[in-house]
């Protein structure tokens, strides 16, 4: 089936007009996290999407957590994990052979790549402690007290 084919069928899915194509590409924005459709082959839809810029601390346990990954297919949900040599920012891709889907299908492919995004994202975002331990006061927030100058009482 033709990227355009596919493309028109997930709008469709989507209950949207359309999906530009432009140069062989079109972007898409899932819950918030733009994943890249590309026309790498003929035959060949290669899907993206950022995962993040790498951590300043905990870099390389990271990157062997993206290698395990690839190697075992580990939470992958068989993508590949990888860094842009260009940006330096870590991506999530996926290849699909364009004859082997249908709309509905291809809809089903991007859910599945979108949670698997997702949940590389907020692995990332585990390795910055800075946000780590924002998250952990919001899940939290119940027993945060402020003190009567405004700071946080621990």
């Amino acid at each position: 089936m033709e990227m355009k084919e596919l493309l028109d069928g997930l709008a469709s899915n989507l209950g949207i007009d359309s999906l530009a194509i432009i140069g062989g590409e079109a972007a898409i924005d899932i819950d918030g996290m733009p994943v890249l459709i590309t026309e790498a082959e003929d035959d060949v839809l290669l899907v993206s999407g950022l995962v993040g810029d790498p951590p300043p601390e905990g870099c390389a346990e990271f990157c062997n957590l993206m290698l395990e990954a690839n190697t075992g297919f580990f939470d992958t949900a068989p993508c590949a994990l990888a860094r842009n040599p260009e940006s330096g920012c870590y991506m999530l891709l996926k290849r699909f052979a364009k004859a082997s889907l249908d709309p509905e299908s291809f809809a089903q492919e991007l859910a599945a790549f979108a949670d698997t995004l997702a949940e590389w994202r907020e692995s990332l975002e585990s390795f910055r402690p800075a946000v780590a331990a924002a998250a952990e006061l919001k899940r939290s927030d119940s027993e945060i007290r402020l003190s009567p100058n405004g700071f946080i009482e621990v």
